[in-house]
């Protein structure tokens, strides 16, 4: 799916595994997972609207992994019904209920959390090595400044 960019896949993975069954790439979400997917998107739909996306994406009564892709690249198309925005808001909670994803969901939340935190990590150890060669070569230039004033003749001689 190219028009995704790699973060935005690992959410959306990330947010697919955390409602199919079972909890994994391979698995499938069925109606209520559908449901209670777009309940915590903010995107509470009537039964009606729900079962209407539902059938429009699922193989035989279930969403795959890549029917879920197409359906929330054609929905984030789509103005007001999901924005990619809130499924990366969602995918990226503070915390998880053990309780309600089970321990499969919690390792991947987990996991996902590891990656965020790493690339985060690079990019700001990116920006202050950026930031310290700016400031040597600042630095650089105004010793170069002073050591050719040395060697300028003056008015004054």
């Amino acid at each position: 799916h190219p028009e995704f960019t790699e973060e935005e896949l690992t959410q959306i993975l990330g947010l697919f595994c955390k409602y199919a069954t079972p909890g994994d790439k391979s698995g499938h979400m069925n109606l209520e997972n559908l449901k209670q997917l777009l309940q915590a998107l903010d995107l509470a739909q009537t039964h009606l609207e729900c079962k209407q996306t539902f059938d429009k994406y699922a193989k035989e009564g279930k969403l795959d992994l890549d029917s879920f892709m197409k359906m929330v690249k054609d929905l984030t198309s789509k103005a007001g019904t999901i924005s990619l925005e809130s499924v990366m808001r969602l995918a990226s909670k503070e915390e998880i209920d053990v309780d309600e994803t089970g321990v499969g969901g919690a390792k991947r939340f987990f996991e996902a959390k590891a990656k965020v935190l790493e690339v985060g990590d690079r990019a700001l150890r990116a920006f202050e090595d950026r930031k310290k060669e700016e400031e040597e070569r600042l630095k650089k230039k105004e010793e170069f400044k002073k050591r050719r004033e040395l060697f300028q003749p003056t008015a004054a001689s």
